[in-house]
């Protein structure tokens, strides 16, 4: 017997509405997890790492102690969240005035198959010369994501290519490699701004 078609619409709604909860689900565990082991005062950017950076040179995690700093993770090819934050940090510089110089902001490609180091500084100058872009290999770029707590992973698409799913926070870091928080998308750029100055503020 022929089912009404109401009657297929409101089961297609409570199957899409299933799929949408499962999805949330999966994104909680990822994502959340990631932020409830992450905890305010712990060193982990201070564990040991090897990379490029955008010129080509050798940088490790002595490499940004010193000064505070805040780090994004993304890659080149994101059609919105990656250079969305990227203005914003941009935004965030030209707000500190002379400020600035008190905070390092560095982008690091969680895709190293295309973000070479060529790639990564016209990307990173696009936005503001003052973010330092950072690559590796695949094995490089996964070991420093493990010991921060970042997610990323490469999702096929149609036509043969492929993506990036990956954690869309900025995360703010003490100068000795202390975490201090986040800074998140749906944050407005005052509440952002503010968490950046008492960075600075506490070093």
């Amino acid at each position: 017997m022929k089912k009404p078609a109401s009657g297929l619409r409101t089961l297609r709604a409570v199957l899409w509405t299933l799929v949408a909860v499962a999805a949330a689900g999966t994104l909680y565990l990822t994502y959340g997890t990631g932020r409830q082991q992450a905890e305010a005062g712990e060193a982990f950017y201070a564990k040991p790492f090897s990379l490029v950076n955008q010129d080509g040179a050798a940088v490790s995690e002595a490499s940004f102690l010193g000064k505070p700093s805040a780090w994004f993770y993304g890659f080149t090819h994101c059609p919105d969240v990656c250079p969305t934050a990227l203005a914003e940090m941009s935004g965030i510089l030209e707000a500190l005035g002379p400020d600035a110089e008190k905070l390092q902001v560095v982008f690091v490609s969680v895709d190293p198959e295309r973000d070479t180091p060529e790639v990564m500084k016209d990307y990173v100058d696009y936005f503001d010369a003052r973010i330092t872009g950072l690559t590796g290999n695949l094995d490089q770029v996964s070991a420093m994501a493990k010991d921060r707590y970042i997610f990323f992973e490469k999702v096929p698409v149609e036509g043969g290519d492929y993506t990036m799913e990956h954690q869309a926070s900025i995360q703010l870091v003490t100068s000795d490699g202390r975490f201090f928080g986040t800074l998140a998308t749906e944050e407005g750029i005052d509440v952002r701004l503010a968490k950046v100055r008492r960075l600075i503020d506490q070093g």
